[in-house]
């Protein structure tokens, strides 16, 4: 198994999983979680990330013993996904956050930047020669306009290493590759949160996709970028909390 985790808030209450995206770490909750530790007993998953987002999921459900709610963000919410398709019983809810939801709708994915780093050689050699402000710059993206880069998110894809990057950017094209969201999330029981930020950098805007779904509730969170669960963690806990409120275990 390659996941961790660190739990926390109220012991014998709903559990809750949260699931970090792309380079980054249980940290990208820390926002969050003192916001649920009332209600909830939580679980905030750390992945080594290496292999599949359906190895990811499989990880995640040896944490659990029982139905929780599962709130991703990013690509973690397509490890949200493949959880529920995968152990439907360990799921109650799904909170989705910014998640990628077709290989062409990941905006970074198609830059030439993101592109040259799952290269071998030529990916080590840029992933080695960056300096700190560029690594910096690079974070950008995940956030709207103005706002302060986090050292936790830097400090993160620092860790994670080139490789690991690499993989799991590769993961995420395989696991939407072999099927939209959409599609995937039509053939699940469980009631499902969407959330996309206004001003996402990283993914682009649905429009009106996911509209049919019947257990799907989509809305955009204004003046947010790519990150909730850092730039807007009142809203990212309202929406759990919510979704606590009408989820059956």
């Amino acid at each position: 198994m390659s996941a961790g985790a660190v739990v926390s808030g109220r012991p014998g209450a709903p559990d809750v999983v949260l699931i970090h995206g792309l380079a980054s770490s249980h940290g990208s909750w820390d926002r969050v979680v003192p916001l649920l530790e009332k209600r909830a007993n939580i679980v905030a998953v750390h992945l080594e990330s290496a292999g599949s987002i359906e190895d990811d999921a499989d990880d995640v459900a040896a944490l659990l013993r029982s139905p929780a709610l599962i709130a991703g963000h990013s690509r973690g919410g397509l490890v949200a996904t493949a959880l529920a398709e995968r152990h439907p019983d360990l799921v109650s809810a799904l909170v989705l956050l910014c998640p990628p939801w077709s290989r062409a709708s990941r905006k970074t994915a198609r830059g030439p930047i993101e592109r040259a780093l799952t290269v071998p050689g030529l990916g080590d050699l840029l992933w080695a020669s960056a300096s700190e402000r560029r690594r910096r710059d690079a974070q950008r993206s995940a956030f709207a306009p103005g706002t302060e880069i986090p050292e936790q998110f830097v400090t993160d894809v620092r860790a994670r290493g080139r490789r690991n990057f690499a993989a799991s950017t590769r993961a995420i094209d395989a696991y939407l590759g072999a099927g939209h969201l959409a599609g995937r999330l039509a053939n699940l029981p469980h009631p499902v949160e969407l959330a996309f930020g206004e001003l996402d950098g990283r993914v682009e805007a649905p429009g009106d996709r996911f509209d049919a779904l019947p257990n799907t509730t989509t809305r955009v969170l204004p003046g947010i970028g790519h990150t909730p669960p850092w730039e807007a963690p009142r809203a990212v806990a309202d929406l759990i909390i919510g979704s606590l409120d009408v989820a059956k275990p």
